[in-house]
């Protein structure tokens, strides 16, 4: 009986971590294959960074309501109804016939995969009830994420390169439509449902109007940046910042009245939280702008496959999963100092991917270990900086938190890829202006934990 049971709760914990295994997935995935599906679809710049930034707008600006949503009507039901969303959108993506229509599916999709993750974190502490095995839920759930982007950026490389004549780059989305089918069926007959909080409030409104925002944003700025400043895009992009700014003014004076937000405001007033989130937000910059400067500088430049890219990536990967394993027991113990050290590693890694990659004659496993080093930064610092943010808030205030955490960071992330990808095709020296900017934003990440533990060793 006893083993079961077990088996039955290996099974809901291997279908809960498929949807951040597809989530990632489809961020890394795409990232490696962005030169192919540009050339397919003779896309400009802007067009393609778009079709990473609207997935990544829709996955993060509905983080908060989606754990909000299955907490009201139910977590299984949204899992398993944005399991099958995500299928569908995966599969619009898989046909879409130019890249506009490409975009705005990838929002679509980004959406659907914020709705499937709170839910599996959920259903997961009411499955583990025992602290030691939902610990180990957990672990083997962040192990799956850290698989997956290894996976995604070695798929990224390897599909589009297949020789099909509908386009292979279409594989990447459409792979994904048999993996949601079987677990969507298998989720729907095999999870448990949680208990319901029917009186919950959902904030529709604000909601919408928050993406609102956040897409006329993007979409000025990316487009203005690539094409040109109209009148029409700087005054779209001017409204979207105060608007946005507005809606932050309201949603506070609205929690400060005790009245039922968005976004919960009470988090921040923990100060280790708030200098965290500062830091997340220089980081977050860098973190996915690395990805879409490289992989297009790997093809376009160095003259690298999809494949090879691709495995490329995948050593950073290893790197990554490497450190962050090793991350936590070094994180209690020196805490920011830990942290700015990985900082350091991805700076000095980034400095010899100019030096070195500038030449173009260097060895593919040069490369290779050039990427495995700055993985080893990257898996430093992002699971410490999780870990260091949420550790400073009591329990109660952990969900909160979780979601303001990767609700910015998210945001963060499309802003950077932004940024940082029209720096480097901005000109002729876009290598130079893109590693002298990502190198800058990290410096100010370690600044501000320095900051952090300055003030921390005062307060001793």
């Amino acid at each position: 009986m006893k083993n079961t049971t077990r088996n039955k709760k290996r099974i809901m914990l291997f279908l809960i971590s498929m949807s951040i295994f597809l989530s990632v997935l489809d961020l890394f995935i795409v990232n490696v294959a962005i030169p192919k599906i540009r050339t397919a679809l003779q896309a400009s710049v802007a067009d393609i960074q778009l079709v990473i930034i609207y997935y990544v707008i829709g996955y993060g600006a509905f983080l908060i309501t989606s754990a909000k949503m299955g907490m009201k009507y139910g977590h299984k039901k949204i899992f398993v109804l944005s399991m099958f969303s995500f299928g569908l959108f995966s599969l619009l993506c898989g046909v879409a016939s130019d890249v506009h229509a490409l975009t705005i599916y990838r929002l679509f999709q980004g959406i659907s995969g914020a709705f499937m993750i709170p839910q599996g974190v959920t259903l997961l502490s009411h499955i583990y009830t025992n602290e030691k095995e939902r610990r180990q839920a957990y672990a083997i759930y962040g192990a799956i994420a850290g698989i997956s982007s290894v996976l995604g950026q070695i798929l990224g490389g390897v599909l589009p390169d297949l020789d099909f004549t509908f386009g292979a780059w279409r594989l990447i989305f459409l792979i994904n439509v048999p993996i949601v089918l079987v677990v969507g069926i298998l989720s729907w007959n095999l999870l448990v449902e949680v208990e319901r909080k029917r009186e919950m409030k959902i904030q529709f409104f604000s909601q919408l109007i928050l993406i609102l925002f956040l897409v006329v944003l993007m979409y000025s700025l990316v487009t203005g940046a690539d094409h040109g400043w109209t009148p029409i895009l700087f005054l779209s992009l001017t409204s979207a910042m105060i608007g946005i700014v507005l809606f932050l003014v309201f949603q506070f004076r609205k929690y400060k009245k005790e009245e039922e937000t968005l976004l919960d405001f009470e988090p921040f007033t923990y100060k280790i939280f708030a200098v965290a989130l500062v830091a997340l937000v220089f980081y977050s910059l860098v973190q996915d702008s690395y990805f879409f400067v490289y992989a297009n500088h790997f093809q376009l430049k160095l003259h690298y496959t999809a494949t090879q890219t691709g495995v490329l990536f995948a050593f950073q990967g290893v790197g990554y999963v490497i450190a962050s394993f090793m991350s936590l027991k070094f994180l209690s113990r020196y805490q920011e100092r830990f942290m700015i050290f990985g900082l350091l590693l991805m700076v000095i890694g980034l400095l010899l991917h100019y030096v070195l990659l500038y030449q173009g004659d260097i060895k593919f496993e040069t490369t290779a270990i050039l990427l495995f080093e700055y993985g080893l930064g990257c898996g430093i610092v992002l699971p410490a900086m999780f870990t260091y943010a949420l550790s400073a808030l009591p329990t109660a205030l952990t969900s909160a938190g979780s979601s303001l955490y990767l609700t910015l960071q998210q945001l963060s992330i499309a802003l950077g890829v932004s940024l940082v990808g029209q720096a480097y095709f901005s000109s002729e020296q876009g290598h130079l202006n893109a590693t002298v900017i990502m190198v800058f934003l990290l410096l100010m990440t370690g600044l501000v934990f320095f900051m952090g533990y300055k003030k921390r060793e005062r307060e001793r």
